[in-house]
């Protein structure tokens, strides 16, 4: 599911409601889904909105149980119905990207909008996008600049690469580089690689910032130790144009940055 990767912030963003569930994010935490999923699962079955949540979740990740959307939904549903905005965000990934539920982008965008009403930073995100494809919404691109800049301000790194991609294309605002290039540093700082790439490419055009080629040698090189080979050529063709000492000096300042952004995992 193309939302995955969400899933460690969204587990960050639980809201415990009792003592069992706090137990079972203890466990979950810890490594032990078995416990977890057992306190959860009875939660979810008393009505506990957060326990469904949570429970979703972990049938949508895969972990101690078989990866199964259908019963995800399922979860999800219950909890939506008890107004958790959390789950009506999620659920409507679900019915946006037709796991488990059948597609359908007018229902995911009525859940979007639910969520977003209570400040859900995900759910202003995907209303944002809906928006910007008019899928399930008539296309206005100022409707998602509106919604990506809440989802943005809430922290939420693909938000801020996409709001950024909208300022730098000028679309549903004015074309505004410096603009760009804040949303596209803070989503980068997050490890977004879309905006890394897109900072490097920006240092060496000039564009919202001074031209500057040890900036653009350091943010794609960054790029590269997260894995984007792509970067790798535009790295060694800005490499070339610099002198050995803003060479070294750009690599200094690419490890700092790597450090920074991907930090090696402790020992």
């Amino acid at each position: 599911m193309k939302y995955l990767a969400l899933l460690p912030l969204l587990f960050a963003l639980i809201v415990p409601a009792q003592a069992d569930f706090y137990e079972g994010l203890a466990a979950y935490k810890r490594g032990d889904h078995a416990t977890a999923l057992k306190l959860w699962r009875s939660l979810a079955i008393q009505g506990n909105a957060s326990a469904q949540y949570d429970l979703a979740l972990v049938y949508l990740s895969g972990e101690e149980l078989e990866r199964d959307p259908v019963k995800a939904s399922y979860w999800l549903r219950k909890s939506a119905e008890q107004k958790l905005p959390r789950a009506q965000a999620m659920l409507g990934t679900l019915y946006e990207q037709g796991e488990g539920v059948a597609q359908n982008y007018l229902v995911a965008a009525g859940l979007y909008h639910k969520a977003s009403q209570e400040g859900d930073p995900l759910g202003q995100y995907r209303l944002g996008m809906l928006y910007k494809d008019g899928k399930g919404v008539v296309k206005d691109l100022s409707q998602a600049v509106l919604w990506l800049r809440h989802a943005s301000e809430r922290g939420l790194a693909p938000a801020q690469h996409n709001l950024g991609i909208m300022y730098y294309r000028g679309l549903g605002v004015p074309r505004r580089y410096k603009e760009a290039l804040k949303w596209h540093s803070r989503a980068a700082e997050q490890g977004d690689v879309d905006s890394i790439i897109t900072l490097g490419l920006m240092h060496f055009k000039g564009e919202g910032v001074d031209k500057d080629f040890k900036e653009a040698y350091s943010w794609w090189s960054t790029a590269v130790a997260a894995g984007d080979e792509q970067s790798l050529s535009a790295r060694e063709a800005v490499a070339a144009m610099l002198s050995e000492s803003d060479l070294a000096e750009a690599k200094r300042i690419s490890e700092i940055k790597r450090k920074r952004i991907f930090p090696d995992p402790p020992q």
